[in-house]
């Protein structure tokens, strides 16, 4: 599936689905689009911090999956949003920003149906 059809097909999951965004696990740029309906919490710079942050977290839990066994998917939930990040193939990673509110588990299960 290319990148951009999966990240529309996860926008279309709710109008709570926020951003979508595509990176590597360097935390570097591949794909992103937001819904038109949102307004944009965090600047350009925290934005590109956040990926770098989660690739990197993300790569911490892969050094785990011995032990624990493979990471499916991180939640965190804040006032204002919610971030999903999810596995994208070996190397890479979703990530996605809804209201808080939202039921993540549907963004999860639209990501498990491209496998």
């Amino acid at each position: 599936m290319e990148i951009q059809d999966a990240v529309e097909k996860i926008l279309k999951v709710s109008p709570s689905v926020r951003v979508v965004t595509v990176c590597d696990l360097n935390g570097k740029l591949v794909f992103s689009e937001r819904s038109k309906r949102v307004k944009i919490l965090v600047n350009k710079k925290q934005s590109l911090a956040s990926l770098k942050a989660a690739a990197k977290d993300w790569k911490q839990r892969r050094k785990l999956a011995r032990t624990l066994g493979t990471c499916k998917y991180v939640v965190a939930e804040y006032d204002k949003v919610k971030r999903i990040v999810i596995p994208a193939g070996r190397n890479h990673i979703l990530y996605v920003t809804t209201t808080a509110a939202f039921d993540h588990n549907k963004v999860i299960r639209k990501v498990r149906s491209f496998k």
